[in-house]
């Protein structure tokens, strides 16, 4: 699945995403700072979704994205908050993307491309081959 492809079907289930826009996307000095901060590079296409629609949730199922905000400060949903300071994820090669409520935990590998990849219980598997795939999956979950 493409860019174009995929806000098709974020288009079509305005139901269950609930994203912001380019209106609340971090800059790049903020994507620049966030690396920085976690010391890893981010996917492109993580990228593009930060730049095209800031962040926000599918069915309640928060992406976690960058607040804007000192990241000291920052709690809840922001990438840095749930990586470095609730929990130690890039220590131990993690980035997590999202977690459910069923106890899924979505992340990428540090150093290991583009693939997300689903951590539930002592199960580890490749999710995804790209973010793009990652939120067409999460979509289709829910429908």
């Amino acid at each position: 699945m493409n860019r174009n492809e995929l806000i098709k079907l974020i288009d079509n289930h305005e139901d269950i995403c609930n994203f912001g826009s380019s209106d609340d996307a971090p800059s790049a000095e903020w994507i620049q700072k966030a690396e920085k901060a976690l010391g890893v590079q981010l996917p492109d296409d993580y990228k593009w979704f930060l730049n095209f629609y800031g962040g926000g949730d599918i069915s309640g199922e928060e992406i976690y994205s960058i607040y804007c905000i000192s990241f000291d400060e920052a709690v809840g949903g922001d990438i840095i908050y749930q990586n470095t300071i609730a929990t130690n994820n890039v220590a131990s090669g993690k980035l997590v993307l999202s977690n459910t409520d069923f106890g899924e935990e979505f992340y990428f590998k540090i150093g290991d491309g583009d693939q997300v990849y689903l951590e539930y219980g002592t199960k580890k598997e490749i999710y995804a081959e790209n973010f793009l795939e990652y939120i067409e999956k999460r979509i289709n979950s829910y429908l």
